[in-house]
């Protein structure tokens, strides 16, 4: 039974251990697509701020040509506004340039780019020749219009395109906080389960100091008490006390064991009951039981005795079951200078079997 047991425990916590890897996995790769979706995301917005500046100089373009037709219909033509505007082309067409314009790459966009830098050469010629010619009859007026429509058309065309782009930047935002709340609530459930796994191994290790008997603190926890090698001889008085249940052998051979257990029980709730509970009070093995009594001098240890002692004749003067009986004996620090825990319960144990021998010849 103790071997399947064993057996489900280590296949339980294999489990365990393989459910943390994948979580552990798992929590990586969303930290990674949180860390590529901020750097899109950062590219994107980069993008879209030198979209937004394309989008100006493509209306410039058409707000600086209809200005410049203005100007040669009135005579008064401007060479470093067409030298402007050829500036502005440049960047458009090929990105850079003297204001250093982004190259949008989109199909419809380059497509009415390339139809109004055409129009613009042509438009371009018109104008030289109006000022060789004379204003005169020429359709420059209808070709400005021409090339005001196509300005339009490019100028929607790089809007749309940037609506494009501020489209996928919201929806990398929606996703980065999807993958973020995916990443805390991974790092709450990792948290959650840390916290339980401390709480059961508290647990475990609080089962493992329990004599499953009586309910008290075992010998193992007894013994790691003992072993604080803490100079007694300064501070307060401590008290180590030590009890042993008389009869039991005769107990269990005349009434048997359950009995026997029953009375180690009901013994070790007398001493609990008696002891004050800020007092350590634990099962030492067998019928053998020990407490520990911070600043407790000669008088309070002998309280604590009678109050033990009272507790003990009040269950023996209602209890139809087995006499309780018991022997004591302890050991004050003030009465050992540099003395340990476990040299006073070595002291508490030789007075305890002197009380017991006492006890048995007083029943003889």
């Amino acid at each position: 039974m103790q071997i399947g047991k064993s057996l489900r425990t280590r296949i339980r916590e294999k489990h365990q251990r393989y459910g943390n890897h994948i979580q552990k996995w798992i929590q990586g790769l969303l930290i990674f697509l949180m860390i590529g979706m901020t750097l899109c995301m950062m590219r994107e917005v980069s993008k879209i701020q030198g979209d937004a500046r394309v989008v100006n100089y493509a209306g410039i373009l058409r707000g600086g040509t209809q200005r410049m037709v203005k100007l040669e219909i009135a005579g008064k033509g401007d060479n470093d506004l067409e030298k402007y505007l050829d500036d502005i082309f440049d960047g458009l067409l090929h990105g850079g340039g003297k204001y250093r314009l982004t190259s949008l790459k989109d199909e419809d966009y380059q497509q009415y780019l390339e139809l109004q830098y055409n129009y613009w050469k042509l438009l371009k010629k018109k104008i030289e020749t109006i000022k060789r010619q004379g204003y005169g009859q020429t359709d420059l007026i209808s070709m400005s219009e021409t090339y005001f429509h196509l300005a339009d058309d490019t100028v929607t065309a790089a809007e749309l395109y940037t609506q494009k782009c501020a489209t996928r930047i919201s929806q990398l935002e929606r996703a980065l906080s999807v993958v973020m709340v995916l990443i805390v609530c991974s790092m709450i459930q990792q948290s959650i389960e840390e916290v339980m796994l401390m709480k059961s191994n508290k647990d475990l290790k609080k089962k493992a100091y329990i004599d499953l008997h009586t309910g008290l603190p075992n010998k193992s926890r007894c013994e790691e008490l003992l072993m604080d090698r803490e100079n007694l001889s300064e501070g307060d008085d401590k008290a180590v006390m030590i009890f042993d249940l008389n009869g039991l052998k005769r107990v269990n051979d005349t009434l048997g064991h359950l009995a026997g257990d029953t009375l180690i029980a009901n013994f070790a709730n007398a001493l609990r009951s008696s002891i004050p509970e800020y007092y350590f009070v634990g099962r030492y093995g067998g019928d053998e039981f020990m407490a520990i009594l911070e600043h407790t001098d000669k008088e309070k240890a002998e309280a604590v005795i009678a109050n033990i002692q009272t507790t003990v004749d009040h269950y023996n003067e209602f209890s139809r079951q087995a006499h309780m009986e018991f022997a004591w004996g302890y050991a004050i620090s003030s009465e050992f200078p540099e003395a340990t825990l476990k040299v006073l319960l070595e002291q508490a144990d030789r007075r305890m079997y002197e009380k017991k021998k006492s006890m048995k010849g007083a029943r003889v």
